[in-house]
Parts: structure tokens; sequence; C-alpha cells
């Protein structure tokens, strides 16, 4: 099987592309690909027929152009399938005109490459690829002329249940859930890509071993984010969020729905029911409500039973993690634990939390009344699950859940949100000077982040 490594190895021999300025590439443009390669003419193909009769390994090329879709891509049955544009700026594929609820391009099939086009106006996701192991999106875009709307799609880049998958040097609008989400993976790579405009710019959910890097995400509700939902399969951990520039998303929340719609604007990252994530060396920039937030997946769905799974039915493997239980020996993961943030730097943040509607979005209405005018800290803890906890000493508090804020550039607040008083006060929060004992360690409980593994 061609693995997404031998994906890599191609392009960084300089395999030719669809629409390189290049006198070596023939002029025919299968050419410069292996059979089977089908060349489609924005003018004159039909890319729907050519897609319905796909053998494994074909390279379908597509011209410069705009190809007008009255129905979605689908690629189902088929392995080793490349689509390739002419470049992100060059080959549209317009779904304007379709009438049904679909996606733009949806495809399930191992090892699996979209690359140079972008995709507009799909009533569901943009770029949709589920159960397939080894896919790569470079430099697609993913997009709706509307404008961030709740009548867009939900999601633009949309890899699901997929085991490693590379995301990079594409770019996603105007989502009304996630501009580039990545659920349910094992092995994912998400670098050099712009999220702008959609509720949630780039989201990591129960995926396992995720290297996420030098990603821009800005103008969006909440810029990048990691977390767990219940009922899903797979208990999310080792995910490695650095370098990334996550600035000024405080876009108001339009999402029709779901669990993005409890997200304040100006919310920078959160890692919810995670464990085993490192937030690293990020620049964040201008997030009205706050820039990293450190909270229990109890704050979505309080009943605990909700997140519990027989291990038989889970998918992945624990790696170094020893995964929490409950009494009748089910695996749960609502607990976020395993969190280390150092060497991230921060301006112009929490100056106004979101109180738009403090029903759903009650998380911003309380940081607006806990810290009022004070700007609110760089990190903020929610300190659920922590057997000890004293708004005055460092020895009166626990650090139960192994939360690591290791750079003294950065402020710190516990807020003890179980507990917390009607009105809340800052002074009955923990909210020590640096080195922010007990939450001072630097270093994650066995061993560093294990990074993506790709076959």
């Amino acid at each position: 099987m061609r693995r997404l490594a031998l994906v890599l190895a191609l392009a960084a021999a300089g395999c030719p592309t669809a629409g390189d300025d290049d006198d070596s590439v023939p002029a025919e443009p299968c050419d410069a690909y292996a059979a089977p390669c089908t060349y489609v003419d924005a003018d004159d193909g039909d890319l729907l027929d050519v897609v319905n009769s796909l053998t494994d390994g074909t390279t379908v090329l597509l011209s410069a152009g705009t190809f007008a879709m009255d129905n979605e891509v689908t690629i189902n049955g088929v392995s080793g399938i490349s689509l390739i544009g002419a470049g992100m700026d060059e080959t549209t594929l317009d779904f304007s005109g379709m009438t049904v609820q679909g996606n733009g391009v949806f495809a399930v099939g191992d090892d699996f490459l979209i690359q140079d086009l972008t995709v507009t106006d799909s009533p569901k996701d943009g770029i949709r690829v589920e159960d397939s192991a080894g896919v790569t999106m470079r430099r697609v875009r993913a997009t709706w002329a509307l404008g961030p709307s709740s009548s867009n799609g939900a999601y633009g880049l949309y890899p699901v249940r997929v085991s490693d998958v590379l995301i990079e040097d594409s770019e996603a609008t105007n989502a009304s859930d996630a501009g580039i989400y990545v659920g349910q993976c094992v092995n994912a790579i998400v670098r050099n890509n712009l999220a702008a405009r959609n509720v949630a710019g780039i989201e990591i959910e129960n995926t396992q071993y995720a290297d996420v890097y030098g990603n821009t995400a800005e103008d969006n509700t909440g810029g990048l984010v990691v977390f767990d939902l219940p009922g899903n399969p797979i208990v999310g951990h080792d995910v490695y969020i650095h370098d990334n520039t996550i600035r000024a998303n405080n876009r108001a929340n339009f999402a029709p729905g779901g669990t993005v719609a409890r997200v304040p604007a100006g919310t920078g990252t959160f890692a919810m029911a995670s464990r085993r994530v490192e937030i690293a060396n990020n620049t964040y920039e201008n997030n009205d409500t706050g820039d990293i937030a450190i909270l229990s997946g109890l704050v979505v769905e309080s009943d605990e039973s909700a997140w519990a799974h027989a291990e038989e039915d889970l998918v992945g493997d624990p790696g170094v993690l020893t995964y929490d239980t409950d009494g009748d020996g089910n695996v749960t993961n609502f607990r976020t634990h395993d969190i280390w943030i150092h060497d991230n730097s921060h301006s112009g943040s929490g100056t106004n939390p979101d109180t738009s509607d403090i029903e759903v979005r009650e998380f911003g209405f309380l940081l607006a009344v806990l810290f009022g005018s004070t700007p609110v800290d760089n990190v903020i803890y929610d300190g659920i699950g922590e057997s000890a906890f004293d708004p005055d000493s460092a020895a009166g508090n626990s650090n139960d859940n192994h939360i690591c804020v290791a750079t003294s550039e950065e402020s710190f607040i516990n807020v003890d949100a179980a507990n917390l008083a009607a009105v809340p006060q800052l002074e009955d929060t923990y909210r020590p000077p640096p080195p922010f004992t007990p939450f001072d360690c630097d270093s994650l409980t066995g061993g560093a982040i294990q990074l993506p593994s790709m076959d």
C-alpha cells in the first residue's frame, strides 16, 4: 500500500504537479504522471463521470478554471486516488448550484491526495475524508462566498476517523463550525495553514498523536482548540501545539448549534477533556476573552457516565498513558490532566470577555464578572478535580491533574470553578506570582509528547 510517507517523499523529490511553471513538464498534463491518469478540462469535462468510474491508483488532473458542480464529488471504494488542480487560486470546484445537502469533495479510500484547488459553497462540509489511512490535503482551500454565516457548511477541511493524515499550506474560511477539523484520528500533522473567519479555526478532537505547528488562526470565534467529547471511541492524547500564531479571534459566534456554539468570542486556545497536551512557543495576541483555558469535560457534560467506554470498544492505543476508569472498569475521558504550557508570548488579550449570551457561553460571562476591568490572566485553569484549594497558600493547593505552567512571562489563575460563589471575587481564586507553585512543573507524566509516526 502506498502510505503517506511515500506521498511526502515524492513531493520532496520534486515530482511535478499540474500548474508547475516548468519547461520540463510535458504539454499533455498526464504525461507527467504514471498511468492511470485522467485530465479534466473545466470547459468541457465532466468531473462527476470521471470520479464515478475510478480505478485504484488513478490521478485526476483538473485544469485551471471553475467547475460548476451540481452534486457532491464522491470518491469511494478505491484507493491511491490523487485529485490535483492547477493551483489553489486557479482551480475552483463551485457547489453554489447544488440543490441537495451534500459535501463538496467526499472521499473514503486509503492513500488519498487532494491538492492545488479550492472548494467553495458546499451545502455541508468542504472536503471530507472518512475511514481512510494515508490522507494528504495540500494547498487546498475551503470557503463560502457569503462570508461568516450560520447557513454555511459546518467544516472546511474535515478528516474524521482517519489515520496518517497531513494537512499543510491550506486555508479554511467562513465555516459555521470548524475551518480545519481533525477528529477521531490517529497520527496527524497540521502545519502552515490559515484558518480565518470560522467559529473554531483549528480543532483537534478525540485525536491521538497530533503535531500542530506553523499555523495562523485569526478572526475566528476561537482560534486553536483541542478537546474530547463523550461517546467517541478514541481517547485523545499526545497533542503538540507549538509555533502557531493565534490572534484577534474575536468574531461573534455564528454556529447554528453544537459544542462550538458555547465558545465565547475572543478565545485563543482551550484544552478540554484532554491529556498529554503541550502548548508551547505560540504567539497569542488580542484575543478579547483570553488566551489559554484548561477545562474539565464536565463543563460540557456533567454526567460522568456519559464519558464511559468499555475498553474493548476503544480505537487507537494509550501509548504511555494510563486510562482513567470508573468503578465498573470502564474507561472515562472527562478529566483534563497532564497539560504543559510554556514559552508562549502574550499581548493585548483578556481585556473584553464575551458576555453575548450568558446562558450558552457562561464562561465568558464568568470571566467578565470575575476580572472586571482587570485583564484576564494568560492561563486560566478551572481547577475541577483538584483535592485541595487555598486562595492564599501554595501549600494548600493540590496539582492532582498535573497541570504545568512553567514560564514566568505568563500569568496563571486557578478559579476553583466547582466552588465558585454566586458572585465570584478575584480574592477567592488562587492567582499566584511566578513560579505558580504547585503548578510549576516542567514535564509530562510518562515523558515527552510522542509525535505522529507515519508508516
